[in-house]
């Protein structure tokens, strides 16, 4: 009897525990996955101190904002020494890390000396690319897929251990328990679905940045041969002149085709900048920004500009050859723009991957069991495991499709620029060397 009795009080402790378990891992999953929301929808904090490290020292931003969490006062960045633009810069304007949509306008990267250190700074051990989970952009996007992967593992777990053991239940229900063999057989396909994905989406980006550094180059040859070549009267000057607005415009046209709308009013102010708002020229311009193909009205405004630039015809056909080539830049680009990776491709790999996670917790729940009563238990750790699998393998899916569409990440703006500021330094300084040979020449003969 004794014996009994004990037996009695260990199972009815154990039926305690089982039942604290099935009310606790529901309210843990539902506050998990309520965290992931309330991380997509709203900054870390409202006040507090940010502490972000970059390169070989750290700096400190302290804010502090009594207003809504939607309208976070946006705290002075101006000595944090990030790169404006970057994506530590606006973390530190906005007290959070941005995700989906409105981050990639910060993953415009362009590297200088003290990038690159900082890319192989050796301080960067295993702590902190795990502490670097917690604010990846990718992650985040990821939201709603972990939170699927975490509450079927809780359900699972919750039945198998904690429902179907039930006296209510017991020789009544079934466990859900599947097999690893399947998975372990169509896992090789599920990488190779994934891999070609990967790599197709990042030729495209690497075809896109190769066919603006051909554009970049080619508006640079045209440039400097038109200002060797043209005479250095009033007119070889003021075509010249045009000829590098007409270029700009054309480079700028391109990317206000590549961009999304929100670009269209800075790019009406850029052209009236560069433009002045007077003459035929201003005139010429505005049609080009009023027509409904501006890349290939600027592509003809450009042949236009050349043609008008006083030179001898051999040179202006050799000069018009990088022209073609800028045409055929800009054919690529608008062929990744407008064609996607075969959406029956992207379609199917997101319905394997996607039944594939969903399943995996029963095929992984034998290797967290072993039938005993401590495995109800150790079972608990399939929750965190089949989490973090789904945030690997869904996160190699999602920088497919951040890389995809390679326009919106790369600094075209800044290829812009570099077009307009090599053109006005390459011509001011042909021109000038030009003068001066004219006049070492002038001053040789009235010594002679």
């Amino acid at each position: 009897p004794t014996n009994i009795t004990h037996a009695s009080a260990a199972m009815a402790h154990f039926n305690l525990k089982r039942t604290i378990l099935i009310l606790l891992i529901p309210s843990c999953a539902l506050a998990f996955t309520q965290q992931l929301e309330r991380r997509h929808q709203k900054p870390f904090c409202n006040t507090g101190t940010i502490r972000i490290k970059a390169g070989t020292g750290s700096s400190t931003i302290s804010f502090s904002s009594n207003l809504p969490d939607n309208d976070v006062e946006t705290p002075d960045t101006s000595n944090t020494g990030y790169r404006p633009g970057s994506l530590m810069a606006a973390t530190a304007q906005q007290g959070r890390v941005p995700y989906g949509e409105s981050s990639r306008k910060y993953r415009r990267t362009e590297f200088s000396y003290d990038d690159w250190v900082d890319h192989r700074n050796s301080d960067k051990n295993i702590v902190t690319n795990v502490k670097g989970m917690f604010f990846s952009g990718i992650i985040r996007q990821l939201g709603e897929d972990i939170k699927v992967i975490t509450l079927v593992a809780a359900s699972l777990v919750l039945w198998n251990d904690f429902i179907v053991p039930n006296d209510l239940f017991s020789g009544y229900l079934p466990r859900i328990v599947l097999p690893p063999l399947p998975f372990q057989l169509s896992s090789p396909a599920l990488g190779l679905l994934l891999v070609f994905k990967t790599n197709a989406s990042y030729g495209r980006w690497l075809e896109a940045r190769n066919s603006w550094a051909k554009i970049v180059s080619q508006s640079r040859n045209i440039i400097r041969m038109s200002s060797t070549f043209a005479p250095q009267t009033i007119e070889g000057k003021e075509s010249i002149e045009e000829l590098t607005k007409a270029i700009w415009l054309l480079c700028r046209s391109l990317m206000n085709e590549l961009s999304d709308p929100g670009d269209e009013d800075d790019f009406h102010k850029e052209v009236s900048e560069v433009f002045q708002m007077n003459g035929s020229s201003y005139m010429r311009h505005r049609d080009i920004v009023t027509s409904g193909d501006r890349t290939m009205s600027a592509l003809a405004q450009a042949t236009i500009a050349l043609d008008n630039v006083p030179i001898d015809e051999k040179r202006r056909v050799e000069i018009d050859k990088s022209l073609v080539l800028i045409g055929d830049c800009i054919s690529v680009c608008e062929k990744i723009y407008t064609s996607p990776v075969p959406l029956v491709y992207t379609r199917h790999t997101g319905r394997f991957l996607s039944l594939w996670m969903i399943l995996l917790p029963a095929a992984m729940y034998d290797t967290f069991s072993n039938g005993s009563v401590a495995s109800s238990f150790q079972c608990l750790a399939l929750i965190p495991t089949a989490s973090i699998v789904g945030i690997f393998l869904f996160g190699i899916d999602e920088l497919a499709i951040q890389l995809e569409e390679p326009f919106s990440i790369l600094p075209m703006q800044s290829f812009c620029d570099n077009v307009r500021k090599s053109a006005n330094v390459i011509s001011g300084w042909t021109m000038a060397s030009v003068k001066s040979e004219i006049k070492v020449e002038r001053s040789t003969r009235v010594m002679d």
